[in-house]
């Protein structure tokens, strides 16, 4: 399942790419002044079963820099639908909604921990604008797992929540 869902983030990231979608620098501050836990490249998942969505997670981060390269791309779930005209007037054309890239806004490093800000995009259930907040714990040198939670202003999308994990796939021999 996870095999399927990565190779369907994949498919969708290559129009997105062909389109001039690149991915965005994200600054990095660490506690320490080290960033050395987090060089490498990275690639995983996240989920939420409270929103049916999920999504990928790809960063890069480059020795004796503070700052990484990311791409979260978000997946709505297969029943989301924008409505286009009027139910009135005859019949209705269904749109499904298309993965979506979003952007970190920064990342805090420190005591075996990371968290950080996504900026905020709209929402495709309630068609609100969300903003996120992520946090997770190293599991050894090599994978991070952690939670995140969305929230919108407006009483229609209060909270949802779900869990996220990355491993890093190569490392850099400069870094180590």
């Amino acid at each position: 399942m996870m095999r399927a869902t990565r190779l369907a983030a994949l498919t969708l990231l290559l129009p997105l790419a062909g389109c001039g979608w690149r991915r965005t620098p994200v600054p990095i501050v660490s506690e320490t002044g080290s960033v050395a836990l987090l060089v490498g490249q990275w690639a995983g998942e996240y989920s939420s079963t409270q929103t049916g969505r999920t999504g990928s997670i790809t960063f890069d981060l480059a020795s004796e820099k503070d700052t990484a390269f990311c791409d979260v791309v978000m997946i709505p779930k297969p029943q989301s639908v924008q409505v286009v005209g009027d139910l009135t007037s005859g019949p209705v054309v269904r749109q499904p909604v298309l993965a979506e890239p979003l952007q970190i806004r920064f990342i805090r490093l420190g005591d075996n921990r990371i968290s950080g800000t996504l900026e905020p995009y709209v929402d495709p259930d309630c068609g609100c604008r969300v903003t996120t907040i992520f946090s997770g714990k190293f599991n050894g040198d090599d994978t991070i797992e952690g939670t995140f939670t969305s929230r919108a202003a407006g009483p229609e999308y209060a909270q949802a929540g779900g869990r996220w994990k990355v491993t890093r796939q190569k490392t850099q021999t400069s870094a180590r």
